[in-house]
């Protein structure tokens, strides 16, 4: 899956978060030095969050917009220049299917072509034009691409063969204004103003923030230095750091080389930056670029230490797209490294792991001092992680997940009135894994799987005290608790710890079974030390999931009947939404059917939306809710009345 620049599918996308408020966020640039010793841009993106990545993409990737208005087809592009870009994430819509757009924010390319985006909340794209269109979010991108001058970038951008658009989201329509700067010193603004594009070459002042440039250059003149008798301005609005941004720009002497200018332009961006108290975005990333040199520094408001990329290197090194996680904190010095070199999983990428001594790293706990219910669930969450083109998500990305808190509130709740919860957090592996090569799928899985290993090892020492506890996930988190029985619980100890597995939204097979006699699956209610497994779909499904070999459990009957179960057994389904919880007693019948889950086609299509026909697996757990939580009750009174020795 190629996330940048077209619109991301997301197989499991139950929640998206929203970076953007009603207000726009600030954003600024200075352009430091002159030829020939020196040309760097320091910039500042602000916006209220950091989740974003690092992009290296090269030449001859088929490319195009990722949204073009009604009756217009996106830009299709090839890019012929290898370039290394910042990217933030934008929701596309607030629904369950619904998926990103990516925002570009900063780049270079091979060629020395260097181009910034910066909101700016008048542009005005044309109403109507020729019916191949670019979203000004992906602009920048395309220009990378497919460009090694200013000049050249201009004229494309006048030749009238495409129109640019804004870019639509849930809350908020993104629209930019860019700085261009080239290795020959040419620099120019483009702005889309009054339906037309505006051009300012070679700008007199080399600062820009979110005005339109013609009038914060008006604004300038009040100010001491500049023609009027104001002082300088200290606040965040974008006038103010314009001005500021002007006059840090000539007091600054011209540096001695590339490294002075990169000093420069740290310090030149750090009168611009905006504190983290600022209601509607605070300085997240810094990044300064050595346009002779192609390098380019960032750090970020997670990491404030500096780290660099050497776009020569990579792009004579890589030959496939990939990206840096800029949630990371051990993001320091040169990590040109961490750009994959070839399509198959890089250990180098590989983000450090967590330590579960640190409550942070765990997505639930029990309460602190509260009293313990005699039992715990050990849940791992489903696939989460859908963005970045990379092999596993960095810790520090998962705590900022909300995606992973909206998955123990969709699923783990369903264990909360009979379990204290124990969820840990893991560099859960892409969902890129399910169309990779076995080779490559099971070395990101073992990442994941190591987090999942140390961390229920953790709860063991620390936490457990002797209850019995449930092992319960959802998809990617069922497989792992798959590997996790199969490779530990042959231990006697463990399994008579263990109440029940519920390995929801993933197959347990025949070969699984034959190979490991002490897993068994469920045959009653109130089994104990067995499995619950099952994946939901339609009979004939658009996408599938269920392994060869599967075995169900009906979740109606918790037992391997293969017989129709009529929705009266359906205790009743459970949807959470951004703002409420629907619960609807009867929902659905289900059927098991050669390993699969089969229902009716729901009747709620608002409730249970899915980008493959009949493909159900984000609501495994909502549809069969209530049943779920009633067994895990049962069975830990089961579990219970053995440890009593009762019946």
């Amino acid at each position: 899956m190629k996330c940048n620049y077209r619109v991301a599918w997301v197989v499991w996308a139950f929640f998206l978060f929203f970076l953007v408020g009603t207000k726009a966020w600030p954003c600024s640039e200075v352009f430091v030095g002159s030829a020939p010793k020196a040309r760097v841009s320091a910039r500042n993106f602000d916006f209220r969050s950091g989740r974003g990545f690092v992009h290296f993409s090269p030449a001859g990737e088929k490319k195009s917009a990722q949204y073009a208005p009604k009756g217009c087809r996106p830009l299709p592009w090839v890019s012929r220049y290898a370039a290394v870009s910042f990217n933030s994430f934008l929701p596309q819509a607030r629904s369950p299917e619904g998926g990103f757009y990516s925002a570009g924010v900063d780049g270079v390319n091979v060629a020395g072509l260097k181009i910034g985006t910066y909101f700016l909340a008048s542009s005005s794209f044309p109403g109507k034009g020729p019916a191949t269109a670019i979203d000004v979010a992906s602009l920048g991108q395309y220009l990378l691409d497919s460009f090694q001058s200013v000049g050249e970038a201009l004229a494309d951008l006048k030749s009238g063969r495409f129109q640019v658009t804004s870019l639509p989201t849930e809350t908020l329509a993104i629209k930019l204004h860019l700085f261009l700067h080239d290795a020959s010193g040419a620099s120019a603004v483009v702005e889309f103003l009054g339906g037309s594009i505006k051009i300012t070459e070679n700008p007199p002042i080399p600062v820009l923030t979110n005005s339109v440039y013609s009038e914060s250059l008006d604004h300038l003149k009040n100010y001491k230095g500049f023609g009027g008798k104001r002082d300088i301005p200290g606040a965040n609005g974008s006038l103010d750091r314009f001005v500021r941004g002007a006059f840090y720009r000539k007091q600054l002497p011209e540096p001695a080389d590339a490294a002075q200018a990169v000093n420069f332009g740290f310090a030149a961006a750090q009168t611009l930056a905006v504190p983290p108290e600022f209601p509607h975005g605070c300085t997240q990333w810094t990044i300064v670029t050595d346009i002779l040199g192609r390098r380019v520094y960032f750090r970020t408001l997670n990491n404030p230490t500096v780290a660099s990329i050497n776009l020569p290197a990579v792009a004579e090194a890589a030959r496939v797209s990939s990206d840096i996680d800029l949630w990371r904190t051990d993001l320091s010095g040169d990590i040109s490294g961490l750009f994959s070199r070839s399509a198959d999983f890089s250990a180098a990428a590989v983000p450090r792991r967590p330590e579960y001594d640190n409550p942070e790293n765990w997505a639930e706990l029990p309460p602190a001092g509260g009293e313990k219910k005699p039992v715990d669930v050990f849940f791992v969450h489903p696939t989460a992680f859908f963005e970045s083109e990379v092999w596993n998500e960095s810790i520090e990305s998962g705590l900022k997940n909300p995606r992973i808190d909206f998955s123990l509130k969709k699923c783990a709740s369903a264990f909360r009135k009979s379990c204290n919860i124990f969820a840990p957090h893991y560099r859960e592996a892409h969902m890129k894994v399910l169309r990779a090569s076995e080779a490559n799928k099971e070395k990101a899985m073992a990442v994941a799987y190591e987090d999942v290993e140390r961390a229920f090892d953790n709860y063991l020492r620390h936490f457990n005290q002797g209850r019995p506890f449930i092992l319960a996930g959802h998809s990617q988190g069922s497989n792992l608790l798959l590997m996790l029985l199969e490779g530990r619980f042959a231990d006697a100890r463990l399994r008579e710890q263990l109440v029940a597995s519920y390995l929801i939204g993933w197959s347990v097979t025949t070969d699984d079974l034959r190979r490991y006699p002490f897993l068994k699956m469920s045959a009653a209610r109130d089994q104990i030390g067995c499995l619950v497994s099952y994946n939901t779909q339609s009979e004939k499904p658009a996408m599938t999931i269920v392994r060869p070999g599967a075995v169900g459990v009906n979740p109606l009957t918790m037992d391997l009947t293969d017989r129709f179960v009529p929705a009266e057994k359906n205790l009743g389904a459970l949807f959470v939404t951004d703002s409420a919880e629907i619960e609807i007693p009867a929902f659905t019948g289900a059927q098991t059917v050669n390993g699969a889950l089969v229902i009716p086609e729901p009747s709620r299509k608002d409730l249970v939306r899915t980008p493959f026909r009949g493909f159900y697996h984000p609501y495994d757990y909502s549809i069969f809710y209530r049943n779920i939580e009633r067994n895990v009750a049962e069975r830990v009174a089961a579990f219970l009345r053995r440890r009593q020795g009762g019946n």
